[in-house]
Formats: structure tokens, C-alpha cells, sequence
């Protein structure tokens, strides 16, 4: 049988943290792969997935072992040629190489492991792919429907872990009949011996005369009971999203001139000077949106991408703080088309910007300040929307620290 995909990974690799990375980080790294691949997460899954997911725990387990302790980690690092594990030699072919598109293949084992019912094996390949692309095809979109098909097994309740509980149940309820039954036999037992008690007190009373003392009957005061009506909160359905960004659920990988990542609550998106812009977009259940967040530019342009078609065909609005400018462009092959642009003396390195888009019809309000609204003929129907940053003759610098996406359609 042929080996899993991440046997060729080091531990490194495994945990997908760098070679300089902190205890910490790989704390955190092990915690988030940990929970994706633990077994108990696959109880219903296929024989194959089963063993996948406890394989690749097992190894993220040793991974774990070895990068949390200095020593190993050093006597680890020892044994490490260019960030690789040293293998037994393999022989060196003689013949030419034929040319090979990694990213193709990892594509295609994740697509062939989707068809036969593997889910977690294929969400591993998918994974790996994403980190050397996250805009190769359609991986994003296709991890993440992966991902949730295998969650929606999940919330079915294992057989096993059903009869446990019914047994706890009928258990509990055969302790309350008994406690019941005794209960009523007690109770049975004092009407018994109160009825002896009246029939003593009847003969005595025949046989003895006594003085008649009068019943006195105190009626308790009744106290009104306040009724408490738990009224549920409204939901809010218009919400697709509300990322604080506590969970890694946006790409974290790196390109020749550009970098995304997590920063603490935040999420980080660098681009290099004169380089290529750099975003992170997602699929939503929604065309017209309400989008809003919260944007510290430090360096370059940052906004939010509110049409992405593709790579190369995607409509962004972002702010400059160095000119206190705004723009909308339109991005066709590898150029920016400048749609719209403007003044406006509320931006600063620190913005809240929100972007309502409904058809054509753009609206921008910067800082609390409704800025314009505009129709955009050339803008086309897209549910896929996300964070970008673009550098200029400087490097651009963009975190995010909060984002909303909301549809304005009405359920």
C-alpha cells in the first residue's frame, strides 16, 4: 500500500510552523493540527480516513515531543540538511527528468482521495497545497467544503456513544422509581400508624372526660409568585461572518514578495515594495454585502476586496493614509484599473472602513463618514470577498483586527 502524503514531512513541516519558530508557536501549532487530526474527530469516517488521522497524530505527537524540548530540538536540528530530514541515500537516476508540476499532482491526489470518500486524507493534501498556493485553482473553496462535509458527520452521535447514553438514562430513571416507591411506602406506613393513633385517642376520650380545647386555625398569607418569562434573543440572520480573528481561519503562507499571517488578534497581510499586491479572500452564501473592518495601515494601501472573480479579475477599495486618499480598482491580467478615487481628510493610519455593495452600486463610508456612492458598470456578481494589501514605492504593512461581512438581501 502506498505510504500517506505527509510521510516525506519533517517535524517542522508537520507542525507547519518555520525552522526559527517559538516554543510557543509550536505550542500553537500543535494544538491546531492536534485537533483537526485526532482520532476521536473520525469515529464515523471510512476504515482509510480512520487510519490517516491516527497516523498523522501519532507523528504530530512525536513531532511535538522532539520541537518542545531544547536538547532534542537541537539534537534534531543536527540531523537536518536544508530544512530535510537526512533518508537513506536512493539511487540517483542516470536518465533525464521529465518536468513535474508538484502543485498539479497534489491537486489531483487530493481530488482522486475526495472521490473515494477520504476526507481527511484529502483536507491533509489540500492543506499542504494551499500552504505552497493558497490561490491555486479552486482550493480554497474546495478545502473548505471538505472540511465542512466532515464536520457535518460529526454532529451525528456515534452508535457507541448513544448507547452509553441511553443506559445512563434508563439507569437514572430506575433509581427515581425506587426512590419513589420508597417514598410511598414510608408515607403509607405513617397513615397506618396515625390511624392507630386516633382510634387510641377516640377510646380514651370515652373512657376519660376531658376538657374540649378549641382548634385554632392560623391560614397562611399567600405570596403572589412573580412569573418570569425568558424571552430568546433575536438571531441575527443578515450575519455571514464576525471574525475577531481568534481561530486560524484565513491562509497563513508565503510567496517570493508577499506574506500572510497571523499577528495575535490580528491578521497580517506584507507585500514588498515595487512587488505584486497580496490578499486573502473566501467563499459566502451571499452576492451583496455589507462588509466592515477595522484596518491599521502602517505602510502601502490596504482595503477590502469586494468582487473576486479570480486571480486576475477581482475589484478592491483601499485607503492611503500617506495622501488621505481612497481608491477603487479593478484588477485585469497583472494591472490595477483605477475606477474611482478621492479625498478624504478622516483617514489615518487607523480606519474603520465599511464598503456596502448591492448590483452595481458601490457604497464607501470611511471613519463614520459616508464618503461616496456610485454605480461601477464594469463590476460582475461574485460571493467571494476577503483583505488585500497593494505596496507602492514602500513596502505595504496592513493588519486587520476585526472583520464583518453581512448579506443586505432580506431573508
Amino acid at each position: 500500500m502506498a505510504g500517506h502524503d505527509f510521510e516525506q514531512l519533517d517535524h517542522y513541516q508537520l507542525l507547519n510552523v518555520a525552522r526559527s519558530a517559538s516554543l510557543n508557536e509550536i505550542k500553537k501549532a500543535f494544538r491546531r493540527e492536534i485537533t483537526s487530526y485526532h482520532p476521536d474527530r473520525y469515529v464515523r469516517a471510512s476504515s482509510p480516513d480512520k487510519l490517516y488521522a491516527r497516523q498523522r497524530s501519532q507523528r504530530i505527537n512525536e513531532a511535538f515531543r522532539i520541537l518542545r524540548d531544547a536538547k532534542l530540538r537541537e539534537h534534531y536540528d543536527m540531523n537536518m540538511t536544508g530544512g530535510a530530514a537526512i533518508r537513506p541515500s536512493q539511487p540517483v537516476p542516470t536518465g533525464p527528468l521529465a518536468p513535474r508540476d508538484h502543485q498539479a499532482e497534489l491537486y489531483d491526489t487530493a481530488k482522486s482521495y475526495i472521490d473515494s470518500g477520504r476526507l481527511i486524507q484529502a483536507v491533509g493534501v489540500l492543506r499542504r497545497l494551499q500552504q505552497l498556493n493558497p490561490f491555486y485553482r479552486d482550493v480554497a473553496t474546495l478545502l473548505a467544503t471538505t472540511e465542512q462535509t466532515i464536520n457535518a458527520r460529526q454532529l451525528t452521535m456515534p452508535y457507541e456513544s448513544l448507547r452509553r447514553t441511553s443506559w445512563i438514562t434508563i439507569s437514572i430513571v430506575a433509581i427515581v422509581l425506587v426512590l419513589v416507591v420508597i417514598m410511598w411506602l414510608l408515607s403509607d406506613r405513617q397513615q397506618i400508624s396515625g390511624a392507630y393513633a386516633d382510634a387510641t385517642r377516640t377510646a380514651i376520650t370515652k373512657s376519660t372526660p376531658a376538657t374540649i380545647t378549641p382548634i385554632i386555625t392560623r391560614t397562611p398569607r399567600r405570596t403572589s409568585t412573580p412569573q418570569i418569562t425568558n424571552t430568546p434573543a433575536p438571531v441575527d440572520t443578515s450575519l455571514l461572518l464576525d471574525d475577531g480573528f481568534i481561530t486560524n481561519e484565513w491562509a497563513e503562507a508565503t510567496g517570493p514578495t508577499w506574506r500572510t499571517s497571523y499577528d495575535g488578534k490580528r491578521y497580517h497581510i506584507e507585500a514588498q515594495a515595487n512587488g505584486d499586491a497580496a490578499w486573502a479572500y473566501r467563499p459566502f452564501d451571499a452576492t451583496d454585502v455589507h462588509m466592515t473592518a477595522d484596518i491599521q495601515i502602517n505602510s502601502g494601501q490596504g482595503g477590502l476586496v469586494i468582487r473576486y472573480r479570480a486571480e486576475n479579475n477581482f475589484v478592491a477599495v483601499v485607503l492611503m493614509p500617506a495622501s488621505q486618499e481612497y481608491r477603487i480598482l479593478q484588477r485585469q491580467d497583472a494591472l490595477f484599473t483605477e475606477l474611482a478615487r478621492g479625498n478624504n481628510p478622516s483617514i489615518q493610519r487607523d480606519n474603520l472602513l465599511e464598503v456596502t455593495v448591492v448590483g452595481k452600486e458601490v457604497t464607501l463610508t470611511i471613519n463614520g463618514n459616508l464618503v461616496t456612492s456610485m454605480p461601477l458598470e464594469s463590476l460582475t456578481d461574485s460571493a467571494r470577498f476577503g483583505m488585500i494589501a497593494i505596496p507602492d514605492t514602500s513596502n505595504a504593512d496592513v493588519l486587520f483586527s476585526h472583520l464583518t461581512v453581512r448579506t443586505t438581501t432580506t431573508p
